[in-house]
């Protein structure tokens, strides 16, 4: 056998053999990256296991990248109350909630300054409401902020809106 059979022989092997190893394959990448992210929640399961939120990714704009959106979209320009939210993307996504999770909502009856930490039976149950409700708990009707960990959401904060 010649030098050039037996490099393609060994190349070949090669090929074949890296093909069959059984390597374990990349994690999956989480559904949202670490940090602080705006948008709608719209459900949480909180008082069972797995604790998982299912969040709707949106941004929060103001100032001139509001009136910039706002005017990408045909919208008033410039925009009411200086901000726009932009939620083009349809993708909800499932995401682990943290052992020692905080949500911190508006204290409605004292607003808005005001948030204290909410129970999350009523902040889960909260989100089965067809209309607005009164009270505290305003489920998928309001915008929150997620603080996102190692992949789980360590934190809720309720969004404020004029």
């Amino acid at each position: 056998m010649g030098k050039r059979t037996l490099l393609v022989v060994g190349w070949s092997m090669a090929m074949l053999a890296a093909a069959c190893t059984n390597r374990p394959s990349a994690s999956p990448s989480p559904a949202l990256e670490d940090g602080r992210h705006f948008g709608y929640i719209r459900s949480a399961q909180l008082t069972a296991q797995p604790q998982v939120i299912v969040f709707d990714l949106a941004y929060l704009l103001s100032g001139d990248e509001a009136n910039q959106a706002a005017a990408d979209r045909g919208q008033e320009t410039p925009v009411p109350n200086d901000y726009f939210i932009v939620n083009d993307n349809p993708r909800l996504r499932e995401l682990p909630a943290a052992p020692g999770l905080r949500i911190l909502l508006i204290d409605w009856t004292n607003c808005c300054d005001a948030t204290f930490r909410a129970d999350p039976r009523l902040f889960q149950e909260s989100f089965d409401q067809k209309k607005y409700p009164p009270g505290n708990y305003k489920g998928k009707f309001s915008g929150y902020w997620l603080t996102v960990r190692g992949g789980a959401v360590t934190k809720v904060e309720e969004q404020y809106f004029p």
